[in-house]
């Protein structure tokens, strides 16, 4: 039988939101996953994101690192609130909006990956939907997301687990790539058809 443990004692350091920063000051500086990442993005890679002037202080307290997860605190629907991501590369300093959790796995106990993909299996996802309070919007707590217990096998049948998974997400995105190609060829093809 597998093991659980509460997501707390997998951390590396403690939670943290991110930054707020106002609309009228974005466009320069920093990179900074938002919303709007994370719902399009489950994996997070050198992908285009809104600047934002960060200082040296903030930087040190929210400067995304590879491996990060990133949770949604709220979502206008219910299914929204607390998607997880994570950081696949990072080519630049990038930090991360006020409406994210951000979770640092002490990857010397647990796989960022392995929890990566139990928060977003049907069974993770179910369980989150025990800690996401509806109001206005759906939302999640910090404080509560890490009570959480895990699945928790040894970290090498983690290790087996994500190279499985990582291979089935790689092919997905590789198919995609090929019918967005497919699909740009097929519509220069017909387009044509009428020069």
């Amino acid at each position: 039988m597998i093991s659980k443990r509460p997501l707390i004692e997998l951390l590396k350091m403690p939670t943290r939101n991110g930054l707020t920063k106002p609309k009228k000051i974005r466009g320069h500086g920093y990179k900074m996953v938002s919303m709007g990442e994370i719902f399009a993005h489950s994996r997070i890679s050198n992908i285009d994101m809104e600047r934002v002037p960060v200082t040296s202080a903030e930087m040190e307290n929210y400067v995304l690192e590879k491996n990060d997860l990133l949770f949604a605190r709220q979502s206008l629907v219910l299914e929204g609130a607390g998607k997880c991501s994570i950081i696949i590369e990072v080519k630049e300093p990038v930090v991360f909006e006020s409406h994210l959790i951000r979770i640092r796995i002490d990857e010397k106990i647990a796989n960022p990956m392995y929890v990566y993909y139990f928060f977003n299996s049907p069974f993770g996802r179910k369980y989150m939907m025990t800690i996401v309070e509806q109001v206005a919007a759906a939302g999640i707590r910090a404080r509560d997301l890490v009570k959480l217990y895990i699945p928790y096998p040894s970290v090498d049948v983690q290790n087996k687990i994500v190279v499985i998974l990582q291979f089935i997400d790689d092919k997905i995105e590789c198919n995609a790539a090929i019918n967005k190609n497919l699909d740009v060829e097929r519509c220069a093809a017909e387009s044509s058809m009428f020069d």
